[in-house]
């Protein structure tokens, strides 16, 4: 489709006020970077880590205004058809003078009427033990109410999500090609950053995981679950033929993230018992991926699951069977997580949602197979956007 991005803010925005209207809630304050690019569209400038918090971008959405409040140190990252009196400079929460000044300028802006509920999704220490006593606004939380907005996607955000994953597939496919005994692993990130932002690519949202991965969990790194230990850091390890690494990549377009997951066998000649985990792995997944369609709940998800699997959860423990994907690369839902059976249970399926479904297998001695997944909801089933093929394990 053709993206308009002028088009998905205004969408997102509309949103966002239908949410507040239905909570009956006044006002949000964000200060998550998430929650501030969706409401909002503010770019901002994450390059430099000591910079995140003490500059950062935070935005105030008044009920029935046509725009939000945008409170930033990057201009240059406003969007071209935000108001200019909605444009001020930024706000210092990390600081007790710096929360004083926000609640003065906050008030000024919500005006002298009644007092309503100002709804915010994250406080740094001084907001939260000097803001209520600054404002008369009742304080509540904005966190709920994001969550819930960002959930279902416009077209223009599917879009969006489509663009980014096929340019994180076609970084996976130059890494993969680079994969070889003698490399360093540490020499992927170098080759996988080029590539990705060759591709188009306009964010990276995580240091990118590739990891050897042991034939035995005793073998590896010690976990506290006793699991299979990943995602670790990369390291710089020397990769050696027959080697089985295991990846995860998050990058975005337009702000919106893609999760691949590989994996691969370094001089591409897997086991026939390796190549038997990647079959349970198709297995388990095609029945997860046929059983998405409106109306179903996570836990229908995580039941066929067990089932494909002969009666036992393929996905690592402190992982999860499937995860949302948006603004950020594991939005809600975290299906088969430590959330639990109740939660898999109240989450239903419907249109515009996105999930990454990533079961894992593994037969301690040979290794396991793991790969994400995009699928996206749709009116009557689901599409499924991830289109690497398998290979070597499949040829």
């Amino acid at each position: 489709m053709e993206l308009d991005l002028v088009r998905m803010r205004r969408e997102r925005f509309a949103k966002v006020q239908a949410a507040m209207a239905q909570r009956h809630v006044g006002a949000l304050l964000l200060m998550t970077s998430g929650n501030v690019y969706y409401a909002a569209g503010a770019r901002q400038a994450t390059a430099d880590n000591s910079r995140t918090y003490h500059l950062r971008t935070a935005a105030l959405v008044i009920a029935g205004d046509d725009a939000p409040h945008l409170f930033t140190p990057y201009p240059e990252g406003v969007p071209p058809e935000l108001p200019a009196d909605h444009v001020h400079r930024p706000l210092y929460p990390e600081l007790d003078e710096g929360v004083a000044d926000m609640a003065r300028r906050i008030e000024e802006l919500l005006g002298g009427g009644e007092p309503g509920k100002l709804a915010v999704d994250d406080f740094t220490a001084p907001m939260f033990l000097l803001l209520p006593g600054l404002l008369s606004w009742k304080l509540g939380n904005a966190a709920t109410i994001m969550a819930g907005v960002r959930l279902l996607k416009t077209a223009d955000e599917i879009e969006c999500l489509r663009r980014s994953w096929e340019i994180n597939e076609r970084a996976t496919l130059a890494v993969e090609a680079a994969l070889r005994p003698g490399r360093r692993l540490s020499d992927l990130t170098g080759v996988y950053l080029a590539a990705v932002f060759d591709e188009g690519a306009t964010c990276n949202f995580l240091d990118p995981v590739f990891n050897a991965m042991p034939a035995r969990i005793a073998e590896g790194p010690w976990s506290t679950n006793g699991d299979v230990p990943f995602a670790l850091a990369t390291t710089d390890r020397i990769l050696s033929d027959g080697d089985l690494v295991w990846t995860d990549c998050v990058t975005g377009y337009e702000s919106y993230a893609s999760d691949t997951g590989r994996t691969w066998v370094v001089g591409n000649r897997p086991s026939p018992a390796l190549r038997d985990q990647y079959r349970r792995w198709q297995e388990i997944t095609d029945a997860v991926i046929d059983a998405i369609r409106p109306g179903a709940t996570g836990a229908d998800l995580t039941s066929v699951a067990v089932e494909a699997n002969g009666g036992t959860k393929p996905w690592l423990a402190h992982y999860f069977l499937a995860h949302g994907l948006g603004i950020e690369g594991g939005e809600i839902p975290q299906i088969g997580s430590d959330l639990g059976q109740a939660f898999d249970e109240s989450f239903v399926l419907a249109p515009g949602m996105v999930l990454v479904v990533e079961p894992v297998t593994w037969r301690d001695g040979v290794g396991g197979y793991r790969v994400e997944e995009m699928v996206v909801v749709t009116d009557d089933g689901h599409e499924q956007i991830s289109s690497l093929p398998h290979t070597p394990f499949v040829t």
